[in-house]
């Protein structure tokens, strides 16, 4: 027993060993978020700033909130108002490091719209507002899925605070919009809030207008459309009420009906007829598609009620970016809508082949390409689209003739339905997910599509004189994709190998730590036009499944991909000058199909083994396999 105390006052007298800021990283990268908060508690404050990063302070904050969310269960209060105090210190750290960056990551906003949810169930509403309105100031746009998390977020929170008319305003910006949403089945929630806030506003026309909204748009949650069933069933007393009124069009009636049907049939499935269940279902789904696709009914009307910013374009009067010039569309010309509220990049150029092809279908048609203003850049001089601003612009696609609605990524959906068997490239998927046959895809051409300007070529025929570059043979390596867990751990060390023997260009988008060699050439603060231009002039391209990689392809450039999680040969199907490297034949698990979201199956982490396992000799002897085969070549 003496020996037990001895030991026990040996160890809470042991000095802790001090965690360096790159175990701690790891600690964070890896989601062992519980270990980083303690971690971080027995560190000074003051000493606080040499230790963080996004995944630091992302990690102390989730467990923050899980820690608060413990003491609330239990029902200690006053825990509740020590961690809170503490989740507060956090994210204001989070966000202050992010403003001395100039860099808001997607995990600032994950923070900020955690956080703002704990507030609101603490009731503590305003401290909620603040920090959802600094999500909006500080870009939370990039990231459409939690820009529309925080529309709903402060919409709840002014219905709380008893201000309807604000609460009314967020949730008709995101009607407004629903071609900004990424999910379909996001838009029926959104529809039967913004209905309720109306009924409370008193705006009882809207508020049916916008109940019939949610049977008529295409989802499949069947418990959401009885939902609104009944609300309408609800609103005007009985059904029989409703369908012998003339205060409502046939349209809607049907659509009612068909629903009320669909509800009063009995389950076949207790008499083991469930093939009829199923065969139920998609006749109803059927007549919904048909209602909603093929009679377009014009199911903006109620906005003219919603609010008094009552200016909805349509497509002969929006403000259209063609190339460089801002012009007005000319009416008569049947036009195509395709939406798209985020990137990135790389899916953009994997894009341009469908394009192309669509343009190729339709000579006559304009199309109306709407995405976030920020990726304009990619599309200039490409005559086959034109643009719009989908942040800024307000338009119905119900005035098109066609809409293709790409938010909602139809690559994404078909990879997570047959992963780990994915046959089809990003390109084919785009491309069928603007509507092209078959037959069209066959005779595609699926190169991706990128047209420099004479004065991007000569910015980098500059660039090569000034540094002396013309004769050498210089490697471009893009250092980082828009996703960690498909980023090369061992990248620097590849950079610093292949400096010994050739000029290496390294591209990012943000400011560039480390790579610090002779031979090497940091390219961080340029636009991305200039940046690809740069990357044109290389001789060979080197990284990870990101936006050079599928810039390249456009010019057959010769490139090296690296792949883990996803599977290089279905990625680059297209690409005839693209090697690609993975660990395929020594990882069975390889291609997993996952994202940032999802953690290695092999280790239940964030960072991924067959990433971290390529060997650096793999890329450099694939490299002077290509740099041989380009000699040889250019010798002919």
């Amino acid at each position: 027993m003496h020996s037990t105390n001895q030991m026990l006052n040996y160890i809470q007298k042991a000095p802790l060993k001090k965690v360096s800021p790159e175990e701690l990283s790891y600690m964070a990268y890896t989601g062992q978020y519980e270990l980083v908060y303690s971690t971080l508690k027995e560190i000074p404050e003051n000493n606080w700033s040499e230790y963080f990063n996004k995944d630091v302070l992302n990690q102390a904050i989730w467990a923050s909130i899980d820690k608060l969310n413990k003491f609330k269960n239990i029902l200690n209060d006053e825990a509740v108002i020590n961690e809170k105090q503490k989740l507060l210190k956090l994210l204001n750290e989070f966000i202050k490091f992010c403003n001395s960056e100039n860099n808001y990551p997607k995990e600032l906003f994950d923070s900020l719209i955690s956080t703002a949810d704990v507030l609101i169930n603490l009731s503590e509403l305003e401290t909620a507002d603040n920090y959802l309105q600094q999500s909006l100031l500080l870009g939370v746009s990039k990231f459409p899925l939690i820009k529309i998390d925080v529309y709903n977020k402060l919409a709840l929170v002014y219905s709380k605070k008893g201000n309807v008319e604000k609460s009314l305003q967020y949730l008709d910006k995101l009607a407004r919009h629903p071609y900004l949403i990424t999910n379909r089945n996001q838009i029926p929630e959104i529809l039967f809030n913004l209905s309720q806030t109306l009924v409370k506003a008193g705006r009882i026309k809207s508020y049916s207008e916008v109940l019939f909204m949610g049977l008529r748009h295409f989802y499949t949650n069947l418990d959401l459309r009885n939902k609104f069933k009944e609300q309408i069933r609800l609103s005007f007393g009985n059904s029989r009420r409703l369908l012998t009124t003339n205060k409502l069009s046939v349209q809607n009636k049907l659509l009612y009906f068909i629903h009320w049907f669909y509800f009063k049939l009995p389950n076949f499935g207790r008499i083991k007829l469930s093939f009829i269940n199923n065969l139920s279902t998609k006749v109803l789904l059927g007549l919904i598609y048909f209602l909603n696709y093929v009679i377009k009914a014009k199911d903006f009307a109620y906005l003219t009620s919603v609010t008094t910013e009552n200016n909805f374009e349509n497509p002969d009067s929006l403000r259209i970016v063609n190339q460089t010039n801002t012009s007005t569309t000319p009416s008569k010309v049947k036009k195509i809508l395709v939406t798209r509220a985020m990137g990135g990049i790389g899916d953009l150029l994997m894009m341009t082949p469908g394009f192309r092809e669509l343009k190729r279908k339709y000579p006559k048609r304009e199309i109306h390409f709407a995405i976030p203003k920020r990726y304009f850049s990619i599309f200039e001089n490409n005559n086959d689209v034109k643009l719009i601003d989908i942040e800024e612009e307000i338009f119905s696609h119900f005035s098109y003739n066609k809409w293709f609605n790409l938010s909602e990524c139809p690559a994404a959906r078909v990879e997570s339905r047959t992963a780990p068997k994915v046959k089809r490239s990003r390109i084919y998927l785009f491309a069928r997910g603007l509507g092209l046959s078959r037959f069209r895809l066959m005779r595609m051409n699926t190169k991706p599509k990128f047209i420099f300007t004479e004065n991007e070529l000569e910015f980098a025929d500059e660039f090569w004189k000034s540094f002396g570059l013309n004769g050498k043979p210089v490697i471009g390596v893009q250092i980082h994709s828009d996703e960690r867990y498909r980023d090369y751990p061992h990248m620097e060390k590849l950079v610093k190998e292949i400096s010994s023997t050739h000029t290496v260009i390294v591209f990012d988008s943000q400011k560039i730590k480390g790579y610090d060699f002779e031979n090497v050439i940091k390219i961080d603060s340029l636009s991305l036009r200039n940046a690809f231009s740069l990357a044109y002039k290389c001789d060979m391209i080197i990284g990870p499944d990101s936006s050079f990689i599928h810039f390249a392809a456009a010019f057959d450039k010769p490139t090296i991909a690296l792949f883990g999680p996803i599977d290089g040969k279905v990625r680059t199907k297209h690409y005839t000058n693209c090697v690609y490297i993975d660990l395929g034949d020594q990882l069975g698990c390889i291609p997993c199909w996952r994202n940032e979201s999802i953690p290695c199956r092999l280790t239940g982490m964030r960072n991924s083994v067959c990433m971290e396992s390529i060997r650096v000799s793999q890329v450099t002897q694939e490299l002077s396999k290509s740099m041989e085969r380009i000699k040889n070549e250019n010798t002919k």
